[in-house]
């Protein structure tokens, strides 16, 4: 499964990913999101470990169609069978986001 830093032309393009593979986690991140540097790097070294287990995906909101769940970035959303099960704003301080992303990513895929 990998992870997939890309561009979702549309929403139907989006929810085809999400049907595709039973877990998926997205995070959205912004250049221009102070809370976000760095946070692109730590997200693909976790979600390497899970490659075989998880589809992961690193998006730009700016470059893909409206999510209604995302309103700021960074922003964590987590998919089972195509369904929303967990949702975060924000992923706390560069310092604690590491941690973040391995308990999340353990929780659904251990």
């Amino acid at each position: 499964m990998g992870v997939a830093n890309t561009v979702i032309h549309d929403l139907n393009e989006y929810q085809r990913i999400l049907k595709e593979h039973p877990l998926v986690i997205v995070l959205f991140t912004s250049p221009s999101c102070s809370a976000c540097l760095g946070a692109d790097k730590k997200f693909n070294a976790v979600a390497e470990k899970y490659a075989g287990r998880v589809k992961s995906l690193l998006l730009d909101p700016s470059q893909t169609p409206r999510i209604d769940e995302v309103d700021g970035t960074p922003t964590l959303l987590v998919y089972e069978k195509g369904d929303r099960v967990e949702i975060l704003h924000g992923i706390g301080a560069p310092d604690e986001q590491q941690n973040l992303l391995e308990c999340v990513f353990s929780d659904y895929a251990p």
